[in-house]
């Protein structure tokens, strides 16, 4: 490790306020890179080029000054991180009175330097986790098997695993972050690494998972143990949800995507999963693509926007043209489809006899051609219609 020019001046000036004495920090060069007397800053200290090259402790008294060409006084002890001397540091004074001093303050800078490893280590490993991530959510997975592998390798990340894509909507819980600390670059790092570090001592998320903020979504390919999907999805989403609202306070809001088993298909859990999100709300705050009703919605969806809709695209022109004429009846079938096709729950749900709404299916049958209830591919062709519309509307 290289220590930065800015840290060692950090380190200095929170070192000054301690001892009220002059501390320099020099690089393995002997250059100092940190000092109270700004005259020094970047020049030669023979003392702290002896101690790199010695692997011990120099001290220079008042009548050696000579024999160390830019050093003055002091004890100067080497900056060791992983056995490997990283840096000098020095305080200024007479050896004898200084010289626990020193040891002090050379031990403080160590677990300083370390705890700044660990840190860098760590906002490394989230950067690479993000750009795995978002290689495996694009469009051309296939032509980038290549960079996935080295992307995957130093992460431990096991591409072959079965997982599914969550979301989590925490622009909220980023938000109370901002407000509290700032919206520097630092700080929005910091808060990221925060969510992530309190997701892995909760156990909500392991070795075999990913797990990245993008935006103000929470992000998570998870590989999931035994058990019915519908249940192991909600339940983990729900625990999630709950982790970070004792945490902080802030609502959260998340969807669960189908179990991914190629590759290619991270990108359609992904979009499952954005699904759920948007049908998300206060009392069902935690989605599943295998909730029933969110599967059947999400595939209805995708029947009627792809090379289906062209296929489906005169039956499409009929019933546009029939909804014109006669919306109300439109709307009669529609709430039809909701009830199952159930007449008498259909009829009490528009506040009409059963006499009224067979007419208005009558009627309907003859604006459009189908007949919805006499005909399950009449009443699949109404879902398909009725799911394009609502995708058509967001």
């Amino acid at each position: 490790m290289l220590i930065p020019d800015e840290l060692a001046q950090r380190i200095v000036d929170t070192a000054q306020g301690l001892i009220h004495r002059n501390v320099n920090i020099m690089n393995r060069e002997g250059i100092i890179i940190g000092t109270a007397q700004v005259q020094r800053r970047g020049t030669f200290h023979k003392g702290a080029r002896d101690v790199v090259a010695l692997g011990r402790g120099v001290e220079i008294h008042e009548d050696q000054t000579g024999l160390y060409p830019g050093s003055r006084p002091g004890v100067n002890l080497p900056l060791v991180l992983d056995d490997r001397v990283i840096g000098v540091i020095g305080v200024t004074g007479d050896p004898e009175e200084v010289r626990g001093t020193a040891r002090l303050i050379k031990m403080i800078t160590e677990l300083f330097l370390e705890r700044e490893l660990l840190q860098n280590l760590a906002l490394q490993r989230m950067k690479n986790t993000e750009s795995l991530v978002e290689l495996l959510l694009g469009r051309n997975v296939g032509e980038n098997l290549g960079r996935l592998r080295r992307a995957a390798k130093p992460l431990g990340f096991d591409l072959d695993l079965p997982r599914c894509v969550a979301v989590a909507d925490i622009s909220g819980l980023l938000s109370g972050f901002v407000e509290r600390y700032g919206s520097s670059e630092l700080i929005q790092e910091r808060s990221a690494e925060a969510v992530l570090q309190h997701l892995n001592g909760a156990g909500l998320v392991d070795g075999r998972d990913a797990a990245v903020i993008l935006g103000g979504r929470l992000v998570c390919l998870k590989a999931f143990g035994p058990g019915e999907l519908s249940t192991v999805t909600q339940d983990w989403l729900r625990e999630l949800a709950a982790s970070l609202v004792k945490w902080t306070g802030s609502r959260v809001l998340g969807g669960v995507g189908a179990l991914v088993e190629r590759l290619e298909d991270y990108a359609h859990s992904h979009g499952q999963a954005e699904y759920c999100l948007r049908r998300a709300t206060g009392p069902r705050p935690c989605r599943s693509i295998y909730e029933r009703e969110l599967a059947v919605g999400y595939v209805l969806r995708e029947a009627v926007s792809g090379p289906a809709a062209q296929v489906l695209g005169p039956l499409f022109q009929t019933l546009d043209a029939a909804i014109r004429r006669k919306p109300a009846l439109a709307e009669t079938a529609r709430v039809l489809l909701v009830h199952g096709l159930d007449s008498e729950a259909a009829a009490e749900a528009l506040g009409v006899h059963r006499n009224t709404l067979a007419y208005r299916l009558a009627r309907f049958r003859e604006a459009s051609g189908l007949d919805p209830l006499r005909r399950p591919d009449d009443a699949l062709a109404l879902r398909l219609a009725f799911a394009r519309e609502a995708a058509g509307n967001g």
